[in-house]
């Protein structure tokens, strides 16, 4: 008997429960999928459970089907069929939508949150023109104000009395450190494994109190950087002032630099999931208000929303929504 929560349950996970079927093999449709092996044996399992049916016989090789996976896999396909022709039509309607769309971002968020977002949504409106400005945050918030820029993307919630803010997913901080600068009151087996980073509030993670970390160089943002912000704010809580040996623009310099050793740092989730595995580098998971922040899309509230500027929105949201799924 089904047992979800809610009226999407029985296909919130039908990519990868299809990806498995495919590849007859966890190990390859996590490589297609991009994911741990774990992950993906963890989520598929979930989904079994939530639905109240075995859809995969463990037992056999390859992997096979049960009756009822059997069932279910043929549903998935007429749901894809359906998709597909749906995304047809939405391609034949977008030949004819045109406007601009400009949007402001790190960097980082520019290589890799809007990318993929941006060819997927040309593909599908090709008249409609794209501008993409990625400038550090105080030159943004000018062009935001301004209204030369439709949008932000950011980890700032900025004030609701003139901006909304529209949450894209969450963002936990944690110290980056290699065991040489680990401090001694700290064991590695209080940091949490790479493959379960970003997942704090389903593993329910206690954090480690920072004080320990008063001695060990930092390396940090320049200030005017939310990460920046939220690192000065944590490091005031726990009442030390570490040496702060070299400061940077951006994260994806940041993270290297920590990964070689050249000091601690503090960094988000995203970044870690993105700029991957960092050799023998350890995280550990911090405690604090300011440890917990979120990816936002900062508008201008009396913004006119056009057609082309909700559509756009929507496949944003749509791909953060199935990339948080993924962990």
């Amino acid at each position: 008997m089904f047992r979800g929560k809610g009226d999407d349950f029985v296909f919130r996970y039908m990519d990868y429960i299809y990806s498995v079927y495919e590849e007859k093999s966890f190990s390859r449709a996590a490589q297609k999928l991009h994911i741990s092996q774990s992950s993906l044996s963890i989520t598929i399992g979930r989904a079994e459970k939530e639905i109240g049916a075995r859809i995969f016989n463990r037992g056999t090789t390859p992997i096979s089907l049960t009756e009822f996976g059997m069932a279910y896999i043929e549903s998935i396909k007429t749901i894809y069929g359906l998709k597909t022709d749906l995304e047809e039509h939405i391609r034949q309607m977008g030949a004819a939508l045109r406007g601009r769309v400009a949007i402001g971002a790190s960097s980082f968020f520019s290589t890799h949150l809007l990318t993929r977002t941006i060819q997927k949504f040309r593909s599908t409106y090709p008249h409609v023109k794209i501008e993409l400005f990625d400038h550090i945050m105080p030159e943004l918030e000018k062009k935001l104000d301004s209204e030369f820029i439709d949008f932000i993307v950011s980890n700032t919630k900025k004030t609701e009395d003139r901006y909304r803010n529209i949450l894209l997913f969450p963002d936990y901080l944690y110290v980056m450190v290699v065991p040489a600068l680990c401090p001694p009151t700290l064991s590695p087996r209080q940091s949490i494994a790479f493959d379960q980073i970003g997942r704090e509030k389903k593993l329910r993670t206690k954090g480690i109190a920072l004080d320990q970390f008063a001695s060990v160089p930092f390396l940090l943002l320049h200030p005017g950087n939310n990460l920046r912000y939220s690192a000065d704010s944590l490091l005031e809580e726990a009442g030390i002032h570490p040496p702060v040996i070299l400061e940077v623009d951006e994260t994806t310099t940041l993270y290297p630099m920590a990964r070689a050793g050249l000091g601690a740092t503090i960094v988000g989730s995203y970044v870690i999931r993105k700029l991957g595995k960092p050799g023998d580098a350890l995280f550990f998971p911090l405690n604090g208000k300011a440890a917990r922040r979120g990816t936002y899309l900062n508008i201008l509230k009396n913004k006119r929303m056009t057609p082309v500027l909700q559509e756009f929105i929507k496949e944003l949201r749509d791909y953060c929504a199935k990339e948080e799924n993924r962990f």
